[in-house]
């Protein structure tokens, strides 16, 4: 099993380290890995995207870009209409130009499981262009109480599970698992929380069970990059 590990953006690496080096090239040097957060309010020039790869690469060659895909897909329309379809392509595009292997659909709550939205993801997902990326599926709100329908819609549509480990497992295993870890165990304070030594072994429990060849690692809370930092050196020593 290959583990990554890494945080959902590099903005919050404190500044300091080595004069003229960009921050993305500062955290390349710490982590293997880091989630592309800021696209899925903005979707930046393939230009500016262009650069962060070249920054990380000389720094890190072997570092790892995943990319949280725009809004507008899953909140705004919601996997309908050309706006979707228009958003998946962009993403892809800033994904392939990072050289990522992954994408990830975060859905609202509201996009909750009924008839009518699994509709919506199945014709979607049934007429874009992947590009040859894995997508990530991370579905909120009442799916997870509904683990077993998870599991079909992501074999049927060849997606992978995307979660917080705190509050429902990966019900798919294979290649890849892909944890996104929000706050406070199970996310009753979001964010603003800092993860104890006990959480960290219980993840570490956690990865250690999943059935998958390369697990993804993401803290998204206030001191992501501590938390981290300290998951990694946790995971080093075993």
């Amino acid at each position: 099993m290959e583990v990554r590990i890494g945080c959902c953006g590099w903005s919050a690496l404190p500044p300091g380290g080595e004069q003229g080096r960009h921050r993305l090239q500062l955290y390349a040097a710490q982590f293997s890995l880091v989630e592309v957060n800021s696209t899925f309010y903005r979707l930046p020039p393939l230009a500016t995207v262009r650069r962060w790869r070249d920054l990380a690469d000389r720094v890190n060659p072997q570092f790892e870009f995943t990319v949280k895909a725009h809004r507008g897909i899953t909140h705004y329309a919601r996997f309908q209409g050309p706006q979707a379809r228009a958003g998946f392509a962009r993403s892809v595009e800033v994904a392939r130009a990072l050289r990522a292997r992954v994408l990830l659909l975060q859905c609202p709550p509201a996009f909750s499981p009924k008839p009518d939205h699994e509709e919506a993801l199945a014709q979607f997902l049934s007429t874009v262009d992947r590009g040859g990326l894995t997508l990530v599926w991370e579905p909120r709100g009442q799916w997870d109480e509904e683990p077993e329908r998870v599991a079909a819609l992501c074999r049927k549509h060849s997606l992978v599970h995307g979660t917080d480990p705190f509050r429902t497992l990966p019900v798919t295993g294979g290649e890849i698992a892909y944890l996104r870890l929000h706050g406070s165990p199970p996310g009753a304070r979001m964010y603003r929380y800092t993860y104890s030594d006990h959480d960290l072994e219980r993840l570490r429990d956690t990865v250690r069970g999943l059935e998958a060849e390369r697990v993804y690692v993401l803290f998204n809370n206030d001191t992501m990059v501590s938390d981290a930092r300290r998951f990694a050196g946790m995971w080093a020593t075993g």
